[in-house]
């Protein structure tokens, strides 16, 4: 007797946006771990062009790292198709997106349109507000 797997609507969107959630929180939270073991040698090698942290990580190294374990977080719970993780997921590639703009007339531009283009992708996967699209 042959079974068949019964597939749900989207789901390959869904484990696309989860992955890439858990790889995005995976890495913030370990930027975060770095900027909170950072020594102030590296702080010295970069005055004057650190934004909003000119003598001091540690504001940014726990802001990384509590926003990376809750992307991480809700990039697991993605794949139970669990409707606050869509959100999170949704309001964070949103904000991601906007600031990946900042980066387009800048050398890392390359950079930038990959980012956005994730960041759309994870934003259509996960659109809360989707419910009757259908996915083929």
């Amino acid at each position: 007797m042959v079974e068949q797997r019964v597939s749900r609507r989207g789901t390959g969107w869904i484990v696309l946006a989860g992955i890439l959630m858990i790889l995005a929180g995976g890495n913030m939270a370990i930027n975060g771990l770095w900027a909170l073991h950072a020594s102030n040698s590296v702080i010295d090698r970069f005055q004057g062009t650190l934004l909003f942290s000119e003598s001091d990580l540690d504001t940014w190294g726990w802001i990384y790292l509590i926003v990376g374990a809750v992307v991480l977080v809700a990039g697991i719970a993605v794949f139970a198709r669990s409707v606050w993780a869509r959100w999170v997921g949704t309001v964070v590639a949103m904000v991601q997106l906007f600031f990946a703009f900042f980066w387009i007339f800048s050398p890392y531009w390359p950079g930038a349109l990959v980012i956005i283009l994730l960041d759309l992708l994870v934003i259509h996967a996960l659109n809360p507000l989707a419910d009757d699209v259908e996915y083929v």
